[in-house]
């Protein structure tokens, strides 16, 4: 009897061996076995927004999708802003020369850019004035050479033009023509833009007595009565 169990208990012994041998040369490839040529240890775990490597190139930069251009892109955004030379972007304004043949002011019109600045349509409209009249029967008002130094226009509705020194000292005098000088402003100024209701004239940025005669001291109102508005020019 004792015999026969010696012998069942080194059997039952030597099929233990044989099993954990057959498991020692066996590969691993479970879930989770390490990478051919790896340490043998697990790798770290991804950080949570890492770049897929499927999405990135041979050197590891991501590859984003080709995007196809549509509506609302630059160049079509500015194909359909209306240009600013064009007909859309200007109005026409009435300005007010010296009549050659009288007294009176004699209309023009003329076209500036239409800007969102009230200001900004002012200074334009005193530039045209320096430029004088393209009417052969209507005289400059304002000596070419004088300069817009600056424009303002405070809450009560008077424009400040400031005007270079030229203004002045080019003036050829009299009354007559500082009247044309003055009130060609004024009238181009508040007939074109009703919410300048003033006009107080400044040279080289100071207030003078008078530009010959004419008082500057003082702000001035649209006076129509001395403009011939039958005699309007096409510009």
């Amino acid at each position: 009897m004792k015999k026969t169990l010696v012998v069942s208990g080194a059997a039952v012994a030597a099929c233990v061996a044989a099993l954990a041998a057959v498991l020692v040369l066996r590969p691993w490839n479970g879930a989770g076995a390490p990478a051919a040529g790896g340490d043998g240890g697990a790798g770290p775990e991804a950080p949570p927004g890492a770049v897929d490597p499927r999405a990135a190139g041979t050197d590891g930069e991501v590859v984003e999708e080709p995007r196809s251009p549509g509506a609302g892109t630059e160049p079509e955004a500015a194909a359909a802003r209306p240009s600013f030379l064009s007909d859309q972007n200007r109005r026409e304004i009435v300005l007010f020369f010296q009549e050659s043949e009288s007294e009176y002011l004699g209309p023009e019109r003329r076209k500036i850019f239409l800007t969102n600045s009230l200001t900004d349509q002012a200074k334009q409209i005193v530039i045209e004035l320096i430029n004088g009249p393209q009417d052969p029967d209507l005289l400059p008002t304002l000596p070419r050479e004088t300069q817009v130094r600056g424009l303002y226009l405070d809450r009560s509705g008077t424009a400040y033009v400031d005007l270079s020194g030229e203004v002045e000292s080019l003036h050829p005098g009299g009354t007559a023509e500082e009247i044309g000088t003055i009130f060609s402003l004024v009238n181009s100024l508040t007939y074109n833009l009703p919410d300048i209701r003033r006009v107080h004239l400044l040279v080289d940025g100071e207030e003078r007595e008078a530009l010959k005669h004419l008082d500057l001291r003082r702000d001035y109102r649209q006076d129509l009565s001395i403009v011939d508005m039958d005699g309007v020019k096409s510009g």
